[in-house]
């Protein structure tokens, strides 16, 4: 009696228990159907309803898994991984012990691949072993490629410093407002303060002729002196600005473009008389710090090119210049011809088409029998991607060995 009154209990209590587990797993149709527990997150609008069942059903699915069996680990809240730090490995065997997602990540992209191959075989065709590139994309994304010299280590840039130049004096005259068809002539007072005086031959020179080049100002009186110990003061732009609007160097043909280094020494004279600051603080303050550069130098025998070559800037700083005051969105690449151009030369630039679809680009070189023999070249799109490199080791031009052709044709 006894015998069967135990086993009517386990009847019942199995009975039960089965009871219970159907009530608290799911069933599925079969194959294909949705599950019948969602994450709240997939219907934002539904309340979920709160009682003993889904109370114990949630206790059942904390416990074990979708699939029914238990779990090995403790169940803990969900952790952001911060931006930079370290992945767990994965258990694959192939898989690297740690993966670590980087700051600044480089692009692996076509046009940063073809932009690489290009350099690289660049400097390999003219036996140049220490240079650094970059590709910088709209997004601040940063492709770097070093070769004896690190892409953030500031070096001269040569006639890249002519943009800085142009770009300054374009603000510049638009705090004073003035325009670029102004005359030397006209602001001869302020020329005469900072001891650079036009003549009568030089005073109907417009500032629009200096910046392209076409102003008749000949010969480049900085090309046999480059290399001199004249150079170490900063200051000697005006020496060579006074030289240059002398009458005897008036001999080029006014409107006819001559890429002339004097050109650009007579506008760093120009910067100082009408702002009173020195040509380094003043595009420093201009052109420099608004683009979130901090490392950019201009000193000593380098420094002393200034307006026309004096400054140095990594590669990684000048492409930061560059998407800054070259993409979309600034008047000088929307709209450019409102400034002055000859034959697609611009402030210190060369550019072709305007807004996104503009291409803008410069090179520079210095070269000199003593050394340093180095050289720089950039180029941007109006969308914002922007290559930039720098070299030494020899006296190559990025434009006359092919370089400036092949980048410009991948950016395309």
């Amino acid at each position: 009696m006894i015998f069967l009154q135990r086993l009517f209990y386990v009847v019942i209590g199995g009975a039960f228990l089965l009871a219970l587990a159907a009530l608290l797993v799911p069933r599925s149709d079969g194959p294909g159907q949705a599950d019948a527990i969602q994450l709240a997150s997939d219907a934002p609008d539904a309340q979920p309803e709160i009682s003993t069942v889904s109370v114990l059903r949630d206790l059942v699915f904390t416990m074990m898994g979708s699939n029914g069996t238990p779990r090995q680990t403790p169940v803990t809240a969900p952790g952001a991984v911060p931006i930079g730090a370290p992945i767990p490995a994965s258990t694959s065997p192939d898989a690297p012990a740690d993966i670590t997602l980087p700051l600044d990540r480089p692009i692996a992209s076509d046009l940063t691949q073809t932009l690489e191959a290009e350099w690289r075989g660049w400097m390999a065709d003219n036996a140049l072993t220490e240079g650094a590139m970059v590709v910088l994309m709209p997004d601040g994304a940063m492709h770097r490629l070093a070769i004896g010299r690190d892409t953030a280590t500031p070096v001269p840039v040569a006639s890249l410093s002519k943009a800085i130049t142009g770009i300054c004096l374009d603000i510049v005259l638009q705090e004073q407002g003035l325009g670029w068809y102004t005359r030397l002539g006209e602001i001869a007072p302020q020329m005469s303060a900072v001891r650079v005086t036009p003549q009568s031959w030089n005073e109907h020179l417009t500032l629009a002729s200096l910046v392209t080049h076409t102003s008749g100002l000949a010969p480049d009186l900085t090309q046999g002196t480059m290399g001199s110990d004249l150079h170490g003061a900063l200051g000697l732009h005006r020496r060579i600005a006074s030289e240059a609007l002398r009458e005897e160097n008036m001999q080029g043909t006014p409107r006819r473009f001559f890429y002339n280094n004097t050109n650009y020494a007579v506008l760093g004279v120009v910067i100082e008389a009408l702002t009173g600051q020195s040509y380094a603080e003043a595009c420093m303050d201009r052109v420099i710090t608004p683009a979130g550069i901090i490392d950019a130098e201009i000193h000593g025998q380098m420094g002393s090119r200034s307006a026309y070559g004096g400054w140095e800037l990594s590669a990684e700083a000048y492409a930061r210049l560059a998407q800054h005051w070259f993409t979309t969105g600034n008047p000088a690449v929307d709209t450019p011809a409102e400034r002055p151009m000859h034959d697609h030369y611009a402030l210190g630039y060369v550019i072709h088409g305007s807004g996104q679809a503009a291409d803008i680009s410069h090179a520079g070189r210095f070269c000199h029998g003593g050394g340093p023999n180095l050289g720089a070249y950039f180029h941007a799109r109006g969308d914002g991607v922007v290559f930039s490199a720098n070299w030494s080791g020899a006296c190559v031009s990025a434009t006359d060995t092919g370089l400036g052709r092949a980048i410009s044709a991948a950016m395309r």
